[in-house]
């Protein structure tokens, strides 16, 4: 296994590249992470184009856009993109991996791309392990840095209020606001969310269950509003939003009960936006992401995510104050350091 320092190389080589990036179809972390790095490419003079690319039309599609754009670098991000990918060229393949194997069918994928392809840029430390594990000759990690937050569009006031309509809340209502973000998706595991809001509901009552706002959507949306609605649960599925940054500038609470994260946007962004309490599961990267400064819950655990849920809404203050987050992961550069140094290997 290889793993270089993150700011070894330069951030421009001599002479310009001709880049594709391939990328699923995601409005998720992957989205993000890929139009980041578009960017970011394209400031230091890279030739970049972007192709979406799904399905059985995958390898045909990524094979004409390299050869039409005469590429010298085919990057695709995730499992299915980057095994097409290693199937699709001759010319030098990178993938960055930004999520475990699910099941068999993914851990196939890891396998032909970790034999495959030219360099393979994993976005935690583990992941890195478990594809070196699978015989990649060149297995690195990758940080995924998530943007800064923007300028709130309106009050965090506003959005409280608007919050709390939304899931019905009466005017004297101070319960605390607590937010999950992510797709409804069996990864992010808000079954366990809703089981942990139960064990609440049925030990302290209605009113010692604390209002949760879902932003994200997926294909989960009709069995989790089923539980919500079959239980009576203060819980609002918001659907997919571009107000992330306001959300969480309101909320007391974020919580993050994954089955398995890399690192994280989502989080990164809910402690960079300093909400009060946060809490998530100790799974992948986040041990890294939060650097020892913030307690982690066991996946899959309702009793420990419930025990966690009363005590940030209980009214204290979170202990000790918040680090420098900015500081302590790395940044924008070193996320393009790595990236030009796998194309480059």
């Amino acid at each position: 296994m290889t793993q270089l320092p993150l700011t070894q190389p330069p951030l421009m080589t001599e002479s310009p590249l001709r880049i594709l990036l391939v990328r699923p179809e995601s409005t998720g972390g992957i989205g993000v992470h890929v139009d980041t790095l578009t960017r970011a490419l394209r400031e230091v003079g890279h030739d970049v184009r972007t192709l979406v690319a799904t399905g059985t039309g995958a390898i045909p599609a990524i094979r004409h856009a390299a050869r039409q754009a005469r590429v010298d670098v085919v990057h695709a991000h995730g499992l299915r993109a980057g095994a097409a990918a290693c199937l699709a060229t001759r010319k030098r393949t990178v993938v960055t991996l930004h999520n475990a194997p699910a099941n068999r069918a993914g851990e196939m994928l890891m396998r032909l791309i970790a034999q495959r392809a030219d360099a393979v840029l994993a976005a935690s430390h583990d992941l890195v392990e478990a594809v070196a594990g699978n015989g990649a000759k060149d297995a690195r990690f990758g940080p995924v840095v998530a943007p800064a937050l923007p300028a709130p569009t309106v009050s965090a006031p506003e959005v409280r209020t608007a919050l709390r309509s939304e899931l019905g809340l009466a005017g004297d209502d101070d319960r605390r606001l607590v937010l999950a973000v992510g797709r409804l998706a069996p990864q992010k595991d808000y079954a366990t969310l809703l089981k942990a809001l139960i064990i609440l509901k049925d030990r302290l009552g209605p009113a010692g269950v604390p209002p949760v706002a879902i932003a994200g959507e997926g294909r989960g949306r009709s069995a989790l509003q089923a539980v919500i609605d079959g239980h009576d649960l203060p819980v609002a599925l918001l659907g997919h939003r571009s107000d992330i940054a306001d959300l969480l500038r309101a909320a007391d609470v974020f919580v993050m009960c994954s089955t398995w994260e890399a690192r994280p946007l989502a989080l990164q962004e809910a402690l960079r936006a300093g909400v009060p309490h946060v809490i998530a599961t100790d799974v992948g990267g986040v041990a890294e992401v939060t650097a020892g400064h913030l307690p982690l819950i066991g996946p899959g655990d309702p009793e420990a995510l419930a025990r966690a849920l009363a005590e940030a809404c209980d009214g204290s203050a979170p202990a000790g104050g918040a680090p420098d987050w900015d500081a302590l992961w790395p940044g924008p550069e070193e996320e393009l350091a790595a990236v030009l140094a796998a194309y480059s290997a």
